[in-house]
């Protein structure tokens, strides 16, 4: 309970900080694309899963397009149950969306399923050890322990960097991340 506690008190400061950087650095989505690392740029066919971004997240759509442009199969999130992993389901710029669970646009509920090698992962706050911290449903880490359970998956963080912290209050279930990428830089993390 106590660890509850401290990561909704986190969460509120972290999205406050993210808010404040959503609306003083418009361009910051601009900035992934220079700083997203060589060496886990997806190459021709590659399968892509990113998402749609809500309210203050920084939104990856100049990645997605400049991935779709060089040949990676994009996919984006949607939500089957409150308690299941994430599906993802292809989509390329110009495909219509509609309105998901949680308010969020995903693929229609008839676009092919693809099952990604690289994981563009939102969230509130990461910390100096590659943790997250999202809103509090578990989907990404429900998501990515059923995909880490039958291959290797490289999840990478997509945050403004006034959302990086020290260290995140964490539990059990909580998945780390290879990468974040920010505005300003990528930071690699350990193998956990």
């Amino acid at each position: 309970m106590f660890s509850k506690w401290r990561k909704q008190r986190a969460r509120k400061a972290a999205l406050a900080r993210r808010k404040a950087a959503h609306a003083a650095l418009p361009d910051a989505a601009a900035a992934l694309v220079e700083h997203f690392p060589d060496e886990i740029w997806p190459g021709v066919g590659k399968v892509v899963a990113a998402y749609c971004a809500t309210h203050s997240e920084i939104d990856p759509i100049r990645l997605m397009e400049t991935f779709h442009c060089e040949q990676a199969r994009i996919a984006l999130p949607r939500v089957d149950g409150p308690d299941q992993p994430l599906t993802f389901h292809q989509w390329q710029p110009g495909d219509e969306l509609e309105i998901g669970a949680h308010g969020i646009a995903a693929p229609k509920s008839g676009a092919p399923v693809l099952e990604p090698e690289l994981l563009l992962v939102p969230l509130v706050a990461f910390d100096q050890r590659g943790m997250r911290l999202g809103y509090g449903g578990g989907y990404y880490d429900r998501t990515l322990a059923a995909l880490r359970a039958k291959k290797s998956v490289m999840a990478v963080g997509i945050a403004f960097e006034v959302q990086g912290v020290k260290k995140l209050p964490t539990q059990r279930h909580d998945q780390p991340l290879d990468w974040i990428v920010t505005e300003k830089r990528a930071y690699r993390f350990a193998s956990k």
